[in-house]
């Protein structure tokens, strides 16, 4: 009887790990759509085209005593730089300011419904926040918002060989991507002629003409190992779909998803430079700090500075920069600079970290 109950027990868990949803992010507001004239205008000033770097801190939990960490530092580096090789050929990069350990039972057990706010005390100002929880109950990650500067992602992801996309496909909708499969705004329809009455792929759907219209009725379950659409739907039109079975912000089949658009690439790159939810995350190529005649001192909290390619700290010997006390500073770039009036004296639980980021070509 014990063995056909354990059984049992094992069956149920192969379903339920079947069943958890690839993302909780929801659509709430109206869409977020740029013209053409305001595409030619970003594009006239080289806006659209210009490198961009994000600030990125990584925060792995952990329960109070430290144990039943969500993930190894190994596999966290592992899905980072699987992000890295998505995003560059859409000229964008990371700076990984930081990977740290937070020991919270709670947090380490995170409902995203429910318990959102309590995220906000450990979210880095001035970075894309990633937390990773060992259990985030019916979720392999959620960006909470389109727009948003934070994410979270479940242990079993990170872990995972075959998922190599989800912190990606996270981050896109952070950086203002919607699903591919989006019918928020309306189904989208398959025909491409702006000609044709049924043609809606700027309204509808992503919002996005160089994505294919995607099936909305069952995302996670019409694709096959092959990467070949298997549903069979049409759309209203009655025109077959033929969707993006390779594109990060479809479900289908994980191993298929290895690719972004230029146009998502665009959209991302424009929400970088008009969203006040994104642009402070976006590092300057040469930064100084302090970046005004005044000195900066950190006693307390964790914090960073960082530039895509340069970075001076106390570039006047009158603009001092302190870190002492409890305060966690890190430092990134390609290349830092500690000019005169550097001051680094950290007491016990304060830190300094100073780290050349090799991710931004």
């Amino acid at each position: 009887m014990k063995k056909i109950f354990t059984i049992i027990l094992a069956i149920i868990g192969f379903f339920t790990a079947n069943a958890q949803l690839e993302c909780g992010t929801k659509v709430t507001g109206p869409p977020i759509r740029f013209s053409t004239k305001q595409q030619d205008s970003l594009r006239s000033i080289l806006a659209v085209t210009t490198p961009y770097a994000v600030r990125v801190h990584i925060t792995v939990f952990a329960d109070d005593n430290g144990t039943n960490v969500a993930a190894t530092n190994a596999n966290v580096m592992r899905q980072f730089n699987n992000m890295v090789n998505q995003y560059q050929p859409q000229n964008i990069c990371f700076i990984l300011v930081d990977v740290r350990q937070v020991n919270s039972t709670d947090l380490n057990n995170h409902d995203a419904d429910t318990e959102e706010a309590e995220l906000n005390p450990y979210r880095i100002t001035g970075c894309l926040n990633i937390f990773i929880h060992n259990s985030l109950p019916g979720l392999n990650g959620t960006a909470y918002a389109i727009p948003n500067t934070y994410l979270s992602l479940s242990g079993a992801t990170i872990a995972s060989t075959t998922n190599l996309t989800t912190m990606g496909h996270e981050a896109g909708h952070c950086f203002g991507l919607y699903h591919t499969f989006e019918n928020f705004f309306g189904s989208e329809n398959v025909t491409r002629n702006s000609g044709n009455a049924c043609y809606d792929c700027d309204v509808d759907g992503d919002l996005l003409c160089d994505t294919a219209a995607d099936d909305p009725t069952d995302p996670n379950g019409q694709v096959n190992s092959s990467c070949v659409y298997i549903g069979g739907r049409t759309d209203a039109c009655g025109v077959a779909y033929n969707p993006p079975t390779t594109n990060i912000m479809t479900y289908g089949d994980r191993a298929c998803r290895i690719v972004f658009t230029n146009g998502q690439g665009t959209r991302m790159r424009s929400m970088m430079i008009t969203s006040g939810t994104l642009i402070p995350i976006v590092a300057d190529n040469v930064v100084f700090a302090p970046a005004t005649n005044s000195a900066l001192t950190y006693t307390s909290g964790v914090g960073q500075d960082s530039g895509r390619d340069e970075l001076y700290i106390s570039n006047n010997t009158t603009d001092n920069y302190t870190v002492s006390g409890t305060a966690v500073r890190n430092l990134v770039s390609k290349k830092i600079y500690l000019k005169p009036g550097t001051r680094f004296t950290p007491a016990s639980g304060g830190q300094v970290h100073v780290k050349v980021n090799p991710y931004c070509n």
